[in-house]
C-alpha cells in the first residue's frame, strides 16, 4: 500500500460530502449497520428501477429524486465494500495471532531439544568425572552409559515430537495441507454477489427517516448542478 493512500478518504466519507453539498443533507454511511445497508441497497435498487422505466427517464438528470437514488446507491455500496474489507483485516490480525501462537509451541520445543542437548554434551560429562574421582570407575562408567542413554532417546523423541508438531502447523498455515474448498475466495466477489442478488428486504430493520426520504419525489436542493451556498 502506498503511503498517500494511508490518508486518502474513503468512498463513504467523499459521497457524504457529495450528497450534503448538493442536496444539504448529511449521511453517515459508516453508522449504517451492514445488514441496514443491504436492506437499504435493495430497496434503493429498485426505486431506481422504477424511474428508469418511466416514459420520461431520459430527463432524470433534472430530477434532484432520481439524483438522490443515484448517490445513495454509490454510497450504500462503497459502505459494503469497506466494511468487507475491514473484517477481512480483522480475520487476517487474527488468522496470524493463531499462526503465531502454534508456532510458539514449535519454538519451545526447539528450546527444549537445545537445553537436553547441552545437558548430554556439556553437563554428563562433567558429571561423570566428579563420579569417577569421588566414587569409582566403574560406577562412574554404568552411570555414564545409562544417562547417555537416557538423554540421547529424550533427544531423539524431542525431535519426533518437534517434527510432528510442524505438521500440524503447516495444516494451520495451508502449507502441504490440502486445500479447503471456500477458503480461497475473494471476500470483494462475495459482497459483489450479495450487492447484485437482489435479495428481499431484512424484515427486522426499521425504516428510517433517511429511507423516507428516497421515495420523496419533492426537490430538496434543486438539481445536481446547483451546489450548496
Amino acid at each position: 500500500m502506498k503511503l498517500q493512500e494511508l490518508g486518502a478518504p474513503r468512498k463513504t466519507e467523499q459521497t457524504a460530502k457529495v450528497f450534503e453539498s448538493y442536496f444539504g443533507q448529511q449521511v453517515d454511511f459508516g453508522a449504517i449497520g451492514t445488514g441496514q445497508a443491504r436492506y437499504m441497497l435493495t430497496k434503493v435498487r429498485g426505486l431506481l428501477a422504477e424511474q428508469r422505466r418511466q416514459p420520461g427517464f431520459h430527463q432524470s438528470e433534472q430530477n434532484p429524486a432520481y439524483l438522490k437514488l443515484v448517490m445513495m446507491e454509490h454510497g450504500l455500496a462503497a459502505r459494503l465494500r469497506e466494511a468487507n474489507r475491514r473484517s477481512l483485516a480483522e480475520s487476517e490480525v487474527q488468522q496470524a495471532q493463531v499462526v503465531l501462537a502454534a508456532q510458539d509451541i514449535v519454538d519451545q520445543m526447539q528450546k527444549m531439544i537445545e537445553q537436553v542437548t547441552a545437558l548430554q554434551f556439556k553437563d554428563l560429562p562433567a558429571l561423570v568425572e566428579q563420579i569417577k574421582n569421588e566414587i569409582g570407575v566403574d560406577q562412574s562408567a554404568q552411570f555414564n552409559n545409562d544417562a547417555t542413554a537416557a538423554l540421547a532417546g529424550l533427544v531423539q523423541n524431542l525431535q519426533a515430537s518437534k517434527q510432528q508438531m510442524e505438521g500440524a502447523v503447516g495444516v494451520v498455515t495451508g502449507q502441504g495441507a490440502p486445500a479447503v474448498p471456500g477458503m480461497a475466495a475473494p471476500m470483494d466477489a462475495e459482497v459483489g454477489a450479495e450487492l447484485d442478488s437482489g435479495m428481499e428486504p431484512e424484515p427486522e430493520e426499521e425504516t428510517s427517516d433517511l429511507e423516507a426520504s428516497l421515495t420523496s419525489s419533492e426537490p430538496n436542493k434543486g438539481a445536481l448542478g446547483r451546489a450548496k451556498r
